[in-house]
């Protein structure tokens, strides 16, 4: 015979809300206040995100150009869309390596095409050999400065178009997902404050959320494919990724719904 054993002590119930007039007026009054907030940043994330989409075609054609621009000729003019030189002079270097935030800055003299200050991106092979006063050739592209040579040693900058397609692209994936569930939990609790004024809000607003939040996470890796591919790549990882997230998200509901303790009944 099996030995007995008592059954398990009940759970502690979960203390409910306080449900006077003031405690629920002022539940209303925080649900009213945060989806007030949620309305306004919802739509300002989604003008956000679309601005920013809307610019990924034209920054992939500039990357596009730079890749296939060659050194200017001796008769091509400033406006030309090629690889010019201009001589500057080192005015100052700044290096700090302090992991992400290091800095590695070119200072320069020069003509008005020059940029005073460069992001060099490195110390090497250059930058960490300059002093002031040294004479140097820097390669110019648009208003970009590309690269920086002086006698045999040259360096390419962190100054190019290279990477800022997907960069923004990736930008405006994250800021249309929280726009849009911005814009949706707002406007879900302003309009259902009146008639749910003692209890919670729909559960599928935390599975929404959930599902936003994994969407914008979702651009992370998207970016890391995309600085090593292109553009559409990039946007076809994210659009991969999307039904794993919404399929977590519609898991973890159905998972506390099995496991949510069921109601109380009196004796």
């Amino acid at each position: 015979m099996p030995p007995h054993t008592d059954p398990p002590a009940n759970p502690r119930p979960r203390p409910r809300p306080p449900s006077g007039p003031g405690a629920v007026r002022r539940r209303v009054v925080r649900r009213r206040a945060w989806g007030l907030c949620a309305a306004l940043l919802g739509p300002a994330a989604l003008v956000v995100g679309v601005a920013a989409l809307a610019a990924v075609p034209g920054l992939a054609e500039d990357e596009k150009a730079f890749g296939a621009a060659a050194p200017c000729a001796a008769t091509s003019s400033s406006h030309d869309d090629c690889l010019r030189s201009s001589d500057a002079t080192v005015t100052r270097t700044v290096i700090e390596e302090r992991g992400r935030s290091s800095r590695y800055t070119l200072y320069l003299k020069g003509p008005a095409d020059v940029p005073r200050s460069i992001d060099m991106g490195d110390s090497g092979p250059l930058l960490g050999r300059l002093r002031p006063g040294d004479a140097v050739t820097v390669t110019l592209w648009r208003d970009y400065a590309t690269g920086v040579r002086r006698g045999g040693i040259s360096q390419e900058t962190a100054d190019t178009p290279q990477g800022e397609a997907v960069f923004v692209c990736a930008l405006a994936l994250a800021a249309l997902s929280g726009g849009a569930y911005g814009l949706y939990a707002g406007g879900t609790a302003l309009s259902r404050t009146r008639h749910r004024t003692a209890g919670d809000l729909p559960a599928a607003l935390v599975t929404h959320g959930k599902e936003a939040v994994g969407a914008a996470l979702c651009a992370l890796p998207a970016l890391a494919v995309g600085a090593w591919t292109n553009v559409p790549v990039m946007l076809m990882v994210w659009l991969g990724l999307l039904p794993l997230v919404r399929w977590g998200a519609r898991r973890s509901r159905r998972d506390a719904g099995r496991h949510a303790r069921p109601p109380e009944h009196p004796a």
